[in-house]
């Protein structure tokens, strides 16, 4: 009886353990905020196709950003995965981001040699892909508003001065 529960947890071991992927070929894109006029924070997304040489669909994929893990959510469509985080306008700096994909098993050890204060650039991540941040843009220096109104005591004194110079 002991072996066969043995057996079954050793089964149940294998079945719930996510897929190795080897030669990753992925196919990225990308979106970053451009406008902090309408957006409180800068957001950034990451979608990618990934095909594995070895067929795995399911692998389960971790994200790195600067020392920041995300986890990577499936998408509907086999091999679809997305990532996404925000960060407030001013840490958003432009520039290219690296972004380090793990699966399960460099996960765990990544997160192992943080707990250890280990060299974490020692890990190998599945593979990286760079997204370009362009920065976003706060919009005029000078509102509208402030424009209008100059324009508006502009004209209102010209009119005034004209009318001053005919009575006189």
């Amino acid at each position: 009886m002991m072996i066969r529960i043995a057996a079954f947890f050793a089964l149940l071991l294998v079945a719930c353990s996510g897929e190795s992927c080897t030669d990753p070929v992925i196919t990225p894109s990308a979106y970053t905020t451009s406008d902090a006029v309408i957006s409180s924070e800068s957001v950034f997304i990451v979608e990618l196709s990934l095909a594995c040489a070895n067929g795995a669909q399911s692998v389960t994929l971790y994200a790195d950003v600067n020392g920041r893990q995300f986890p990577v959510t499936r998408g509907q469509d086999v091999g679809k995965y997305q990532v996404s985080w925000s960060l407030p306008h001013k840490q958003a700096s432009s520039g290219t981001y690296p972004v380090k994909f793990f699966d399960e098993e460099s996960y765990s050890a990544l997160r192992k040699a943080q707990r250890n204060n280990e060299d974490v650039n020692a890990i190998q991540p599945l593979f990286s892909v760079n997204i370009d941040h362009r920065g976003a843009w706060n919009g005029p220096w000078v509102s509208t508003e402030v424009v209008a109104a100059l324009l508006g005591i502009l004209v209102y004194y010209m009119a005034f001065s004209a009318k001053s110079t005919i009575q006189a």
